[in-house]
């Protein structure tokens, strides 16, 4: 549909419609922000960023032990959350720590969290 200045299409006026347009996200940032969101979507790695931001790093043992699931399932977990950019890793020995990638990744759990208590 097609706004005109009788704005016979909806709400907004065609001049509003023309100003906000081309402000909205590109279509490639919201397939990148919908992958982000959607490697949060699951209770498991939802459990696994809470104790990631309050210990930083953790091996799979760790967080196998802490949320009660396999190491298998760990490691599942974190490859789709690394491929998403949500943790980064780093080796000692045989053993492979993660950590939050950045503090963008904290921010946007620490604002989900207050939003649900508010």
């Amino acid at each position: 549909m097609r706004y005109n200045d009788n704005n016979e299409s909806g709400s907004l006026s065609a001049a509003e419609f023309a100003e906000l347009k081309p402000r909205l996200l590109p279509q490639d940032d919201v397939e990148v922000m919908s992958e982000f969101f959607k490697a949060l979507s699951d209770p498991t790695r939802i459990s696994i960023v809470d104790a990631l931001q309050k210990k930083g790093w953790l091996c799979v043992s760790d967080l196998a032990e802490l949320l009660g699931v396999s190491k298998s399932a760990i490691s599942h977990q974190m490859c789709k959350m690394r491929l998403n950019k949500l943790v980064r890793l780093k080796r000692d020995g045989k053993r492979v720590f993660y950590a939050l990638n950045d503090d963008h990744v904290e921010k946007v759990f620490a604002m989900a969290v207050t939003h649900i208590h508010e």
